[in-house]
């Protein structure tokens, strides 16, 4: 039997262009994705390749966006080491123009390019009373200045997680910040790196 075999697989050489099946023995082009007497197949498809490709990043994606939403955040500065960064900073940083929360909405509603030019990127105390004590999307803290009208505040978003101070802090108290500006989002001031003052 195993003669028979020897005798049908080589009676002439193969061709470079042609290559036997590894299944039933019959020459197969080498261009050809499967034998066309049994139906083996010869070589993946290209688009077998992308596929499997495609789904692996697919898969590296979904496991980086979950090991990043499982691991823990980082730990907040120490509240003393950052006000003692904060007390070493140049005087000029230091001297905050001070605004009331409705006037720097104010300022955004009427000339939001004019209102860049004076405020971002600027040390700034503002005042105001607090509307609601809430965290971002990271983890922040952020304070939410009422302006005066019933929908819009002055977003404040504090340099630290756990500041003491906060303890004092409650929705419908008058607080004065210290933070830099950082322009307005969809009419909204923002404002970050805050301290309660």
């Amino acid at each position: 039997m195993s003669s028979f075999a020897l005798t049908r697989h080589a009676p002439y050489p193969v061709r470079v262009q042609q290559r036997r099946c590894g299944k039933c023995g019959k020459l197969v082009s080498r261009s050809a994705y499967a034998c066309r007497r049994c139906g083996k197949s010869q070589r993946v498809r290209p688009r077998t390749i992308l596929l499997c490709l495609s789904a692996g990043l697919m898969i590296g994606m979904f496991a980086v966006a979950s090991a990043s939403a499982l691991l823990p955040p980082a730990h907040p500065a120490d509240p003393q080491t950052v006000a003692a960064s904060v007390l070493r900073a140049p005087v000029a940083c230091m001297q905050a123009s001070e605004i009331n929360a409705s006037d720097l909405w104010h300022a955004y509603s009427r000339d939001a390019a004019g209102a860049d030019r004076a405020y971002r990127d600027r040390s700034l105390t503002v005042t105001g009373v607090v509307r609601s004590i809430d965290r971002n999307f990271e983890g922040d803290m952020v304070v939410r200045l009422g302006t005066g009208d019933a929908f819009d505040t002055v977003n404040a978003t504090l340099a630290t997680r756990n500041d003491p101070a906060l303890s004092g802090l409650a929705k419908g108290r008058v607080a004065s910040l210290l933070c830099v500006g950082r322009g307005a989002l969809m009419g909204a001031p923002l404002l970050a790196s805050c301290f309660l003052k």
